[in-house]
């Protein structure tokens, strides 16, 4: 049986660590080539760890705050492995800090939502003139629970997540024309750094997290990497415009 990426050249930011890193080591598993981008150096050490499964792929050290740092990795897919990608995960994000909402500056606030959504626009831009071009492709943008419902304290994260499930439901309708699908994955809280780091500011919140889950336990990387493997393949073939919860049964209380 085929794999579900055989021939695909898939692009992947935020791809050093948790959910990024996930994605990239199932696509691999799948066939895929990958072009990885992140601003943590340590994405190199993905590569490698890869390339010495068998897979190709190759880092970039890539700021989705810069459109120019995601048409270099876009270039530099097409010059390394002979096309544009076929399929993006808009994965790089950052959480801001546990805050009442006018606690943070405005550099604080804007910089989550330069990451967060325009960081996401910036991929989709970078990537759908070539798949336009090819006539098929896929985009999976990393939102979260929190593009669904909102949660205090992070003001920006959620603002900015909610952005990018609307951002991915406008973007899908304006492409299903041309063979392209953009969806967006919507992780509750993951056993990620991100959710260590929020733990250290706030003593109880992973407690507090664990009492609010249905299944009682956070997710796991690869759980969340299987929901967006299946967003981005062939079997998800009439599924664009959709956020997909992947939470565990939280948005569902």
């Amino acid at each position: 049986m085929a794999a579900a990426f055989d021939g695909k050249i898939i692009l992947v930011t935020g791809a050093s660590a948790g959910i990024g890193r996930a994605i990239a080591e199932a696509a691999a598993r799948e066939g895929a080539s990958l072009a990885l981008g992140d601003i943590a150096e340590a994405g190199e050490e993905v590569a490698v760890s890869l390339r010495s499964k068998g897979a190709k792929a190759f880092f970039l050290r890539t700021d989705v705050r810069r459109k120019s740092d995601l048409d270099a990795l876009v270039a530099r897919a097409k010059s390394e492995f002979g096309s544009s990608p076929h399929v993006a995960f808009a994965n790089a994000g950052v959480e801001g800090r546990l805050a009442t909402p006018w606690e943070p500056s405005e550099e604080e606030f804007l910089r989550v939502m330069d990451t967060n959504v325009v960081g996401a626009w910036r991929t989709m831009a970078a990537v759908l003139p070539g798949m336009i071009a090819q006539g098929q492709g896929a985009i999976v943008a990393t939102a979260s629970v929190a593009g669904l419902v909102g949660a205090g304290g992070l003001a920006a994260y959620v603002a900015s997540k909610h952005g990018v499930v609307g951002l991915v439901k406008s973007v899908a309708i304006d492409v299903a024309k041309s063979g392209i699908r953009v969806n967006a994955l919507c992780p509750g809280m993951i056993e990620t750094a991100m959710v260590d780091r929020l733990a250290d500011d706030m003593p109880g919140f992973r407690e507090a997290l664990l009492a609010l889950k249905p299944m009682g336990r956070l997710g796991v990387p690869s759980e969340a990497a299987e929901a967006a493997i299946w967003l981005a393949s062939p079997a998800a073939s009439f599924v664009t415009g959709h956020a997909l919860a992947v939470d565990g049964g939280y948005v569902a209380q």
